[in-house]
């Protein structure tokens, strides 16, 4: 479940017939396809035939009856949550209802130009637009948009259904796989453009190396992997054997299609060729592929439970930009790996490999890391001009800023993007991190973009919220971004961490000491 509130400033974008298309929504709307449109009137007579309006397209669509219902509730909720907070008996003014399909999912929007958020009367509960926040999963995102004057947008984001190999495999398939013997060393292999015909393989080659365990929900469902390659927001390599068997898969995830870094994720060996060094050649060619595009950098996560991940990383020309502390749930678990002391959270390290030569540019750093960054960026190689800021630093951001407040269930984690700053900025992450700390999640990070103005100020006087140093990801969503991170009750243990080299562990212990020091 994904919840994502969005504030913009209204000088930023020029309202047309389509918000929509000028608004910034999640990575998948270039693929978005609108199904319908209609403007009704804020009065809740209309709330039925809304509904069932809906419902209909929506079954049409595919969704199921016991879906549709569901979907249902959530629609009740938040459209009577808009007239009753954002119209305050106004019934001049139209709500526009837009449907759409995105990915592999269908999209039910409002957006109205009824009232914005005040969040001092969310603070008391007086304003309970955020009443349907998690929907009880009965959607599977919930996304707020604030656009000032110009308005806002509320959408309701639903998984289409999709055949879950889980459901055609049996466990002992997994089990059975993972005793079979191991290919000789001589054994053919050869890496290549993922195949999209090989989709059903690819799900099914999963299942049988993790079987329930893998991290990435989608990898199950074909359909979905489907959606994110015809987007250009996946793009894969596969391992092949001798005789076109997929043995291997390695991906880009990106942001949106055109994006200058990639995440590097979603790997997959075969057990018996590992050991073959299929891993590395698949990172190698996909390397090579992006720089092709014109990507100048990949960056992904290393486990920390032990070294070799990011040992392996390193040889390949990456470098540490920051560690996430407790950022997957304890039950993960590795094969060959002791099960002894696995309670607590656990953190990976961020690595991220330049590919192309990044443009220079200007960079607002938090006075009290400027040196961690500038070596972050030494050691990558970046030519970045550092402007030094503090909590003392002029800050005088008119009108509304553009965050986005997104949830990961399955880590229990949640993002803070902020994209544009305002005069409220600050309080407003501060509400929502109370209100993430109240939903008990368990991480919480804040993305701020180095190249605005304000990136120091706002950082610095969130180390008094209890935020600290987290990585540098450069050229994400537009610009370099400092992610800064919250933890909130969760148990961490430096001995739980290992690093793979000097530079690590420097850094490490520099994001350690930091969080120390903004507790007491």
């Amino acid at each position: 479940m994904v919840l994502a509130h969005t504030c913009i400033n209204p000088k930023e974008k020029n309202r047309t017939s389509t918000m929509s298309k000028n608004s910034e929504h999640s990575q998948e709307n270039s693929s978005e396809q609108e199904i319908a449109r209609l403007s009704i009137l804020p009065e809740d007579r209309y709330l039925k035939a809304i509904v069932d309006m809906v419902s209909d397209i929506a079954y049409v669509s595919g969704l199921s009856k016991k879906d549709t219902a569901n979907l249902d509730k959530v629609l009740i909720d938040i459209f009577g949550n808009i007239v009753k907070f954002g119209f305050g008996g106004d019934t001049c003014q139209p709500i526009d209802l837009i449907i759409s399909k995105r990915l592999h999912s269908f999209v039910i929007a409002f957006e109205d130009k009824g009232l914005p958020f005040d969040y001092e009367k969310m603070e008391h509960g007086e304003d309970k637009r955020f009443k349907s926040y998690l929907s009880k999963g009965y959607a599977d995102q919930v996304h707020f948009y604030a656009l000032g004057n110009q308005g806002n947008r509320t959408e309701i984001v639903k998984n289409l259904p999709a055949s879950d190999i889980r459901d055609e495999m049996d466990i002992s398939e997994h089990h059975n796989h993972l005793k079979v013997e191991p290919v000789g060393p001589d054994a053919e292999i050869k890496i290549d453009i993922f195949k999209h015909n090989k989709v059903h393989e690819l799900v099914r080659l999963v299942y049988k190396c993790y079987g329930y365990t893998y991290a990435n929900e989608f990898m199950y469902y074909p359909e979905q992997i489907e959606a994110r390659l015809h987007a250009d927001v996946m793009s894969s390599c596969g391992a092949y054997s001798s005789d076109g068997e997929l043995i291997g898969h390695l991906a880009l995830i990106f942001s949106k299609p055109g994006a200058k870094v990639g995440e590097s994720g979603e790997a997959v060996v075969d057990p018996r060729y590992r050991g073959q060094g299929v891993f590395p050649k698949m990172k190698t060619y996909l390397t090579e592929h992006a720089a092709s595009r014109g990507v100048v950098g990949v960056y992904g996560e290393a486990v920390t439970v032990h070294p070799y991940s990011q040992k392996g990383s390193l040889e390949l020309g990456s470098c540490e930009t920051g560690f996430l502390l407790g950022y997957s749930p304890g039950t993960v678990s590795f094969q060959n790996i002791s099960e002894d002391d696995k309670p607590r959270r656990q953190s990976i390290a961020l690595m991220f490999t330049p590919i192309l030569k990044s443009k220079p540019a200007k960079v607002y750093v938090p006075e009290v890391y400027q040196e961690i960054i500038e070596t972050i960026y030494s050691r990558i190689r970046y030519e970045r001009k550092f402007i030094s800021e503090n909590k003392k630093s002029k800050y005088s951001e008119k009108g509304n800023g553009h965050i986005k407040v997104s949830i990961r269930s399955d880590h229990n984690q949640g993002i803070i993007t902020v994209y544009k700053y305002g005069k409220a900025t600050f309080d407003e992450i501060h509400f929502h991190l109370k209100q993430l700390c109240l939903e008990r999640i368990d991480c919480i990070y804040v993305d701020l973009p180095l190249n605005k103005k304000g990136t120091g100020y706002i950082a610095s006087r969130l180390r008094e919220l209890g935020f600290f140093f987290g990585y540098i990801i450069p050229e994400y969503s537009d610009s370099d971004v400092l992610r800064l991170q919250y933890l909130n009750n969760v148990e961490i243990s430096k001995e739980d961490i290992k690093t793979a080299s000097e530079f690590g562990q420097y850094l490490l212990d520099t994001i350690m000491g930091d969080r120390s020091e903004v507790s007491t």
